[in-house]
């Protein structure tokens, strides 16, 4: 048996599994597009190879057989860029690119069956296997500043991979037109040794790519408000002790805010559960819509909410927060008909003794329990509480 067929089979099983493991992680993961289109993309590959070991080990010869076989091969290729695509834009239409995949493949394989020159189909393949790689890399990586290590590093093995593709190409002229020319050994040889390891680490790069996401969709669940949507206090704690963090490094102002919402337990007692969700969802939402997408949101107790502002002066802050009072008294719970709700607030600023989000927390729950004392539906800045406690001092 050649090195070329135990090559052809190890692909084949390499194909199998990959097409295997991408299938169970679609089943078993909130059943991703993605990963189903590369699970039909190991698939493609692994009939590929089946249909390469027949034509190896077998006599049979038939220009419209390996035609097909160029076909399955680039759409292997194709498909694995459809589910890169898919993974980056969710909700964008899938049929236009899945059939500019199928089309394309089909072009490529009619023209591997009508014409026999072994170095134009060569090229073909590869210009177009390194070019789907290319898609794969900017999509994984788009856009650049926001991508994760993982992602990075997923993108940058892609564009590894498609200089393998490319740099094949380049060398297939030099085999000939039916393996005559004095390039042929080489082309041969590079292609035998380079292209497994290629399309193994394509594979297993994937594999990584959608442990990456699955891990990063666990870390949502670990940090969301299941009802909301928004943080939790877990998620908000850890992303708030950051931005602290970073703004005393870098001696940038930073607001906190605590917000409840004003008699919840009567809006649950009087018009029940169900309503009362709807009331925590609308507040959240309007929470979400008032403040920029830098910002932190999130659910710290049961009707209560808190606020990260960033570079957010005191000032600047007290009108955010009151245009935030304002609208929650004015908009009606959606999904609950013409339910009115108001919400109190506690305000404060970052200082310089700061270390901690605790601190922070501690002087906005005083400011917010100042607003709930003086009749709720209202705004209180720590630094009122310590002037008035000031002043009631010196008369003292």
């Amino acid at each position: 048996m050649s090195a070329a067929v135990v090559n052809v089979i190890t692909l084949f099983f390499v194909s199998t599994l990959l097409a295997g493991m991408m299938l169970i992680a679609w089943r078993s993961f909130g059943r991703p597009t993605h990963a189903l289109i590369w699970a039909l993309s190991y698939s493609a590959a692994s009939l590929e190879w089946v249909c390469n070991i027949y034509l190896r080990v077998s006599a049979f010869q038939n220009q419209l057989f390996l035609g097909f076989v160029y076909g399955l091969c680039c759409l292997a290729n194709g498909l694995l860029a459809v589910g890169c695509y898919v993974r980056l834009r969710p909700d964008a239409q899938r049929l236009p690119p899945l059939l500019a995949v199928c089309a394309t493949a089909t072009l490529i394989g009619t023209i591997v069956a009508v014409d026999d020159h072994q170095a134009l189909r060569d090229i073909l393949w590869l210009s177009f296997a390194g070019s789907m790689l290319m898609i794969c890399a900017a999509c994984v990586a788009h856009p650049l500043g926001r991508a994760s290590l993982p992602e990075r590093t997923v993108a940058a093995m892609f564009l590894l991979f498609a200089l393998v593709d490319f740099s094949l190409a380049m060398m297939a002229p030099g085999q000939g037109a039916h393996g005559e020319g004095p390039g042929h050994a080489l082309f041969r040889t590079v292609l035998v040794i380079a292209y497994p390891l290629a399309f193994t680490g394509v594979g297993l790069f994937t594999v990584f790519l959608v442990a990456t996401d699955l891990a990063e969709s666990m870390r949502r669940l670990a940090t969301s408000d299941q009802l909301t949507g928004i943080l939790n206090r877990r998620g908000f704690e850890e992303a708030a002790e950051r931005a602290i963090v970073n703004a005393q490094r870098q001696h940038q102002p930073l607001a906190m805010v605590l917000a409840d919402i004003d008699n919840f337990k009567v809006i649950n007692d009087r018009y029940g559960h169900a309503t009362g969700d709807c009331a925590l969802r609308h507040f959240a939402q309007r929470l979400e819509r008032l403040v920029r997408r830098g910002d932190l949101v999130g659910r710290v107790g049961g009707e209560e909410f808190a606020l990260l502002l960033m570079n957010t002066h005191d000032a600047n802050a007290l009108e955010v927060v009151e245009r935030v009072r304002r609208d929650i008294a004015s908009v009606p719970v959606h999904g609950a008909g013409s339910l009115m709700m108001t919400a109190s607030f506690g305000v404060t600023g970052i200082r310089p003794g700061d270390t901690s989000l605790a601190q922070l927390l501690m002087r906005a729950d005083r400011a917010l329990y100042r607003s709930k004392l003086d009749g709720r539906d209202r705004v209180t800045h720590a630094d009122e509480l310590e002037e008035a406690r000031a002043i009631l001092h010196d008369r003292v």
